[in-house]
């Protein structure tokens, strides 16, 4: 086993996870921490687990304030996996935390940059807000016009 393998217990043990200062060569502590009692909730209603998982995105030249992060989960209510870019790790834990309010339960570097393992704590009725599209239609747009603005929207998403 290589030195810098721990065991599971010795991970459990530090109440959050991680290796990040491995992989980087110095500690950098997150905007957001790991909950500290993994056992204990304060929302009522039944508990969703939620693992959002992390990889680095090249940048347009390595230009600064491009998004660098790269975060992937399944979505219960729209059937597929959602994906988001993000400037930082840092700046998508307060989105999934201060805007989805999830509860963050683990944290774990992965072997490559960026990579990381999120386990959050989340309600089904997280999940149970408007889609973008129904939010679309409510103030008016017809369902043609939404779907030509989604496909615009992730039209000019994906050209550089």
């Amino acid at each position: 086993m290589p030195s810098s393998a721990r065991t599971v217990t010795e991970l459990i043990g530090d109440g959050m996870i991680d290796n990040q200062a491995e992989y980087e060569g110095e500690a950098v502590l997150p905007a957001v921490q790991a909950a500290a009692d993994p056992l204990r909730t304060e929302r009522p209603g039944r508990v969703h687990w939620v693992v959002v998982t992390t990889r680095h995105v090249e940048g347009e030249g390595g230009s600064a304030g491009a998004p660098s992060i790269h975060t992937r989960f399944w979505h219960p209510r729209d059937h597929r996996w959602s994906e988001n870019v993000f400037d930082s790790l840092d700046h998508a834990l307060r989105l999934f935390v201060d805007e989805s309010g999830w509860v963050l339960r683990q944290q774990q570097a992965l072997d490559s940059r960026d990579a990381h393992e999120l386990i959050f704590e989340a309600r089904r009725e997280d999940f149970s807000r408007p889609s973008t599209a129904e939010i679309l239609e409510d103030v008016g747009l017809s369902r043609e016009d939404v779907a030509e603005l989604l496909d615009r929207v992730d039209r000019d998403s994906e050209t550089p």
